[in-house]
């Protein structure tokens, strides 16, 4: 029997000026484990299945077709009629799952005599309305499907009753929709075949590999759809079989890094502590992430995690409210989960702190906290704080209790948020069908405006994106992030900009917010709102500069002339800054600032003083910032092309530097060299300076 799996698309924000390698390696690391697991489950029973990547087909259709007016479904019909298979058995999840079934009903029509099977954690929660209102979908395998999948095909191949296959839904020969026991939860996760990563196109361009760490979550969280997949049986692989599963990607793919799948690692502290110590005794040097509880966790284990190659950390904090954590029955306590993002910076582990607004019981002082939090995970440099909007999923607590009231967002701009790009068909099928596409809705919040919280969504990221500092100076220095976002969009809507339907994420997105908000924060904010008026110049001043310093604008011109790191530094020589480097002055200290807001400590008493900074963007576009010694900011300005190092030399014997045993000369080539070092500054010859004079 053939049998063809095929991934649920995940991977639409892909842009299309990436080239095939980038490309390559984000979907890489989007690699479907999941359905390669079943895979090597159906290789471990003699069969040879084929793996679709739908990523890698719509970055195929970026690329190309869709230029010329073909939808991306339509792309991957045409790609399927002409492949072959009795079972095309499609994974799913929530963000693409109308895409995934418009699919799934081409590849019905192309090929009416196969079976066409849905599985993963959507279609498992949907199954009998999605038959119902689908009849292109003859199965549903829900749940783990490592025993199910392979009974289906096994029942297929030999034409048997698919009536005591546990754990799948199905149509019966009178047309009857069946749904069967669920299949029992597989609990030695060690037994699993290896996935099947050799069947997937682009693992070869992969940097960071995902391996299953384990399943199920003890935790019933009112908005999670974990439960319905896993169910609450917690279950680990043994450090051994990880450390042989990571040793073995390291062998034949060249790989050591690693994302540990597992929607709470840390749950069982002993069995976490015995996997970091079988990792450090096994002297393999692999790094990781994983996903973990803040109250399952402390600053000695998140040690010992570092120490064991932790990277990378998940925290699900969900909301900042105190209230609303006892609400959604999230139950943590959130000084500790403060305690945890910040203990997880002290050993260098990046934590993603997610965060989640638009619970129906929400009110603005629980929207207020919740910002709050947002914005005070920014003191730590490793922190990487994410916002959404409740999202219903299906069968959850709260889809339940709201199914009857949600709400169909018209703004389509927004549904994007939700996941997969939507096209008109799929909204016409989300418009029909609530009860199978829940998370394209929202609930209804009695105690919000829903555009203000989308609004406010989309600026605290796309603040914290282009200036991290400043957001956290405006809250620190307000009280209240909130407070500073309504006194924006008053002055928003006064100066014109005013949004359409749908055009609020991407102005949000687009070059013109930041130039914008800067000049909000200059004009209206500081002079009549600003209890550190002096620390929020310099923070604004200083994103000013990173902002005007524009790397498209400012790269090596081809006859410009660029630093020879083995050209000798000579009398001739004539000093310039290099490209993309601009020095910019602040009337107070840039660093003392910053090192205020990691303490929360006043900002309204900051000194007057004046402190240079060179601003020098990288071939990537990024942004490296120096602060400036006395001695370099009088060499810099003289440093301006026309001058040979021995005028400058001249120059600055007459200038006030000291150095007690070295001579003015001495001092002054030193300072050269040293800034040419930091690629601030470049030399040219004189015969180059010529050249330049004369074209």
């Amino acid at each position: 029997m053939k049998v063809c799996l095929i991934s649920a698309p995940t991977a639409n924000q892909l842009n299309q000026s990436l080239d095939e390698a980038n490309a390559s390696r984000i979907m890489g690391e989007l690699a479907p484990v999941g359905i390669l697991s079943l895979a090597a489950v159906l290789e471990a029973k003699g069969l040879q299945p084929e793996v679709v990547d739908l990523n890698r087909l719509y970055y195929e259709w970026r690329q190309h077709s869709h230029r010329n007016g073909t939808d991306f479904c339509s792309f991957a019909g045409d790609y399927f009629a002409g492949r072959d298979f009795d079972v095309f058995g499609f994974s799913t999840v929530c963000s693409s799952y109308p895409l995934t079934l418009r699919i799934a009903a081409a590849v019905k029509h192309l090929h009416p005599g196969a079976v066409i099977a849905l599985g993963g954690p959507q279609a498992s929660v949907v199954d009998i309305s999605t038959m119902l209102a689908y009849p292109a979908i003859d199965i549903v395998v829900r749940g783990e499907a490592e025993q199910s999948l392979p009974d289906l095909v096994d029942a297929l191949s030999t034409g048997n009753s698919l009536a005591a296959i546990s754990g799948i839904t199905f149509r019966n020969d009178h047309g009857e929709i069946v749904r069967n026991p669920d299949a029992p939860l597989i609990l030695d996760l060690d037994a699993l075949p290896f996935p099947a990563f050799h069947l997937f196109p682009d693992v070869r361009f992969c940097h960071h590999f995902p391996l299953e760490l384990g399943r199920g979550c003890p935790f019933a969280c009112t908005f999670c759809s974990t439960n319905d997949f896993f169910r609450r049986r917690f279950r680990l692989k043994s450090p051994a079989q990880m450390i042989a599963d990571m040793h073995r990607v390291k062998q034949t793919y060249g790989i050591n890094s690693f994302e540990l799948v597992h929607d709470m690692f840390t749950v069982d502290r002993k069995r976490v502590v015995e996997f970091c110590e079988a990792l450090l005794q096994s002297g393999e040097e692999f790094t990781w992430g994983s996903s973990a509880r803040t109250d399952c966790i402390d600053e000695e284990l998140i040690a010992l995690m570092a120490r064991a190659g932790c990277r990378g950390i998940f925290f699900g904090i969900e909301s900042g409210s105190r209230r609303m954590q006892k609400i959604i029955d999230k139950g943590l306590d959130l000084d500790d989960s403060v305690a945890r993002v910040g203990s997880c910076d002290k050993f260098n582990i990046s934590t993603a702190v997610s965060l989640m607004a638009g619970f129906p019981d929400e009110t603005m002082h629980d929207l207020r906290d919740t910002a709050a939090f947002f914005v005070d995970s920014l003191r730590y440099d490793h922190a990487d704080p994410q916002l959404s909007i409740l999202a219903p999923l299906a069968d959850t607590p709260i889809q339940k209790q709201h199914k009857a009231s949600l709400v169909l967002d018209d703004d389509v701009a927004d549904m994007s948020y939700r996941g997969w790009r939507q096209e008109q068909q799929d909204h016409a099928m989300i418009a029909e069908h609530p009860e199978i596409f829940s998370s394209f809705y929202s609930v209804p919040l009695p105690h919000l405006e829903r555009e203000f919280l989308k609004e406010l969504r989309d600026f605290l990221l796309s603040s914290m994106r282009v200036f991290r500092r400043l957001l956290l100076g405006l809250h620190q220095d307000s009280g209240d992030i909130v407070d500073v976002f309504q006194q924006w969009q008053k002055w928003r809507v006064s100066n014109g900009l005013i949004f359409s339907n749908g055009d609020r994420t991407v102005y949000y997105a687009c070059n013109n917010f930041p130039a914008d908000f800067l000049r909000f924060v200059q004009t209206q904010y500081i002079p009549t709102a600003s209890k550190a008026p002096l620390a929020m110049t310099t923070l604004v001043e200083y994103e000013a500069a990173l902002l005007g310093n524009d790397p498209a604008a400012e790269k090596a011109h081809p006859d410009e002339v660029v630093t020879d790191h083995d050209e000798l530094l000579v009398p001739e020589s004539r000093p310039q800054l290099c490209p993309g480097v601009k020095i910019v002055e602040l009337p107070a200290d840039y660093q003392e600032i910053v090192q205020r807001l990691r303490q929360q400590s006043p900002l309204h008493d900051m000194p007057v003083t004046q402190v240079n900074l060179a601003i020098r963007r990288d071939a990537t576009g990024a942004a490296e910032v120096r602060q400036l010694s006395p001695l370099s900011v009088e060499l810099l300005g003289l440093c301006e092309g026309s001058l040979t190092v021995e005028e400058i030399t001249a120059i600055f014997r007459q200038s006030k530097f000291e150095v007690p045993g070295v001579s003015a000369d001495k001092l002054c080539l030193a300072g050269i060299e040293i800034l040419r070092q930091q690629q601030l500054i470049s030399l040219a010859s004189d015969a180059s300076y010529r050249q330049q004079i004369k074209t």
